[in-house]
């Protein structure tokens, strides 16, 4: 058994090990648009599953003049507790010696970006599902609730997130994760950032003022590969692989896409720095990966070199951390 910086390559030499990481990499990254935004923290090993952060609550100001010789009553210290359970995923596909021996396609490579893919489609979609459970919510034009969500999103929509961000005393973003493997954080322009599904391109596109991202005075700085433009103090990120709610709307259908006889409802998440974060075993940031080939001789279960496999496993949790610093417009999304 072969290691390299604490991956395990079971019967695969150090240098088929070192290139079956390369590759599991260069294709995770890229599809991740939520992590880049997240706070990251690490829970050392042999400390339990639970991660708590202890946020102290905004002292009010203190208007009472100070009276000659009396000491003032003291500030009250008042915590909130933020709590985040670690979890384990993974998955593995399975081969034989029939496949290794026989085929000419470069299976091995392709099962192990296939892995890569997965376990990056995997970590998006649980911070997804935490990010659109929280609490903070509006509805576009006269809905009040997902159910009677009709319309499609405009300015006014997004200038009332904007306002409710503000107002919490959300900070714009300034830095993000970079996806290099060289630098940990890069410098961005000052802004809010809102992240949904590729459906809301057209009717973001035809926000009055929107900015394609072309149009930036430096369009080298783009938060993600992804990201469309902007408008006023939003920069919006849309990705094709996250879910919404299918048929969860009016059913006053018209102009607009729908599933059944119901509106499909589009969540837009708008947040400023630090509103939510992820945790991950100290160490084990990222998926490690397993390739096993067939081989005699080596178990009793496999005695003649039959099976293989590809396997990755990773320890992962996103959690909210400010409700007030995110919101989550839902809209429809025009039919073209």
């Amino acid at each position: 058994m072969s290691s390299f910086s604490g991956i395990q390559y079971a019967d695969l030499g150090v240098r088929i090990g070192l290139y079956a990481v390369a590759t599991f990499l260069a294709h995770a990254q890229p599809m991740l648009g939520l992590d880049r935004f997240a706070q990251m923290v690490e829970v050392p090993k042999n400390k339990g599953q639970q991660i708590v952060w202890r946020r102290l609550i905004p002292f009010n100001a203190a208007m009472d003049q100070l009276v000659e010789g009396i000491t003032p009553s003291p500030t009250g210290v008042v915590y909130e507790n933020v709590t985040s359970q670690l979890a384990q995923y993974g998955a593995w596909i399975p081969f034989t010696d029939i496949l290794v021996e026989t085929h000419e396609d470069e299976n091995i490579k392709q099962f192990t970006i296939g892995a890569a893919e997965q376990a990056a489609l995997t970590k998006e979609r649980i911070l997804w599902a935490t990010l659109i459970a929280g609490t903070n919510v509006i509805y576009s034009g006269a809905a009040t609730s997902r159910a009677t969500v009709q319309a499609p999103l405009d300015l006014g929509d997004l200038q009332l997130a904007t306002r409710a961000l503000k107002v919490a005393m959300a900070k714009p973003i300034t830095k993000i994760i970079t996806a290099s493997d060289k630098i940990a954080t890069q410098p961005v322009a000052p802004g809010y950032v809102g992240i949904g599904h590729t459906n809301l391109e057209q009717d973001l596109r035809a926000v009055s003022g929107f900015v394609p991202r072309e149009n930036y005075s430096d369009s080298t700085k783009i938060l993600h590969e992804m990201e469309i433009g902007k408008v006023q103090d939003i920069r919006f990120i849309l990705l094709p692989h996250l879910p919404y709610f299918a048929g969860a709307g009016s059913a006053t259908t018209t102009g607009v896409l729908f599933t059944g006889a119901n509106v499909d409802v589009y969540p837009l998440v708008i947040f400023g720095e630090n509103a939510f974060a992820t945790t991950a075993l100290k160490g084990m940031s990222a998926a490690n990966v397993w390739v096993k080939l067939p081989k005699g001789g080596e178990s009793y279960e496999d005695p003649v070199g039959q099976r293989g496999f590809v396997a990755w496993k990773m320890w992962y949790s996103g959690v909210r951390l400010n409700e007030a610093w995110m919101i989550r417009l839902e809209s429809a999304a025009s039919a073209l």
